[in-house]
């Protein structure tokens, strides 16, 4: 009974998989990508391990775009689950530094809660809220450079 009832279970998800969302794949059915890039930098300087968040706003197709600043707080979008980039079209901009106790900063790569490893948010939410930021981009079909001074005296 317990072995039907399993390659039951197995062939229902296996057919549900296959019938899917039109047998595109998620990268196939994203609209197209343009460069994009740019320096965070807080107070003047520039900050590493800083993520940058652009989410689609109003009519904008796709979905959020990421990139993390390296050393000189450069970043370069991409899609979540596609290509480099972003969608033409306006996005509420989110900026993300989390740091730990000591003033170290940490990249989040998702694995771990900020708050898990001892990280709290270094900037207001201004920049880093979701539903409270005030920075915005609007990205061309060409793309482009979006440099972000965030201030937080």
């Amino acid at each position: 009974m317990y072995y039907r009832l399993s390659l039951y279970s197995l062939f229902v998800v296996f057919t549900a998989g296959l019938s899917g969302c039109g047998g595109t794949t998620v990268a196939e059915s994203l609209p197209d990508t343009a460069p994009v890039s740019g320096v965070v930098s807080l107070n003047g300087k520039p900050i590493k391990s800083a993520t940058v968040t652009f989410v689609p706003m109003g009519a904008t197709k796709g979905i959020e775009c990421v990139g993390v600043t390296d050393e000189s707080g450069k970043y370069t979008l991409e899609q979540i689950r596609g290509a480099a980039g972003a969608p033409p079209g306006e996005y509420r901009v989110v900026i993300n530094y989390f740091l730990k106790a000591d003033g170290t900063p940490i990249k989040i790569d998702g694995s771990e809660p900020p708050a898990n490893l001892g990280a709290d948010e270094a900037l207001p939410p201004q920049y880093s809220s979701f539903t409270d930021s005030k920075l915005t981009a609007k990205v061309t079909d060409a793309g482009g450079e979006f440099p972000f001074e965030l201030k937080t005296k």
